[in-house]
């Protein structure tokens, strides 16, 4: 099954691999995607000389984009949800695996439960 992966779910798969092709086995998760959003994330957050590596690594992953799809999603859900600054960005995720009717990997179950839209596999390690 194809999955979208959140940077929560990538980082863990670096840090946990064992624990995580566990949860990728249980969820029957085979093809791996991930968002713009989540690509630019660890990205942003990886030190200077690890840049290089961590991109080379989020190559793995075929990256979906915001797309005008995504935009109708993302509006739709704005007007059924209220979301606070710090989980927006949480928010456009879902918006784009809602677009591309793809279920959405994390371990933030708080930032992804309640949109009722949405594929969410949920899991914890």
């Amino acid at each position: 099954m194809k999955v979208i992966s959140d940077s929560t779910a990538i980082i863990h798969f670096e840090n946990h691999r064992n624990k995580m092709l566990k949860v990728f086995k249980e969820i029957g998760a085979t093809e791996f995607y991930t968002t713009r959003i989540n690509y630019i994330e660890i990205l942003a957050g990886a030190t200077k000389p690890a840049k290089q590596r961590v991109r080379k690594r989020l190559h793995n992953f075929t990256v979906l984009e915001f797309s005008e799809k995504a935009i109708i999603a993302a509006n739709s859900m704005a007007m059924k949800y209220t979301t606070d600054k710090k989980h927006r960005k949480d928010f456009l995720i879902a918006a784009i695996a809602i677009s591309n009717k793809l279920p959405l990997i994390s371990a933030n179950i708080s930032e992804f439960n309640n949109i009722k839209e949405l594929n969410f596999k949920p899991y914890t390690i």
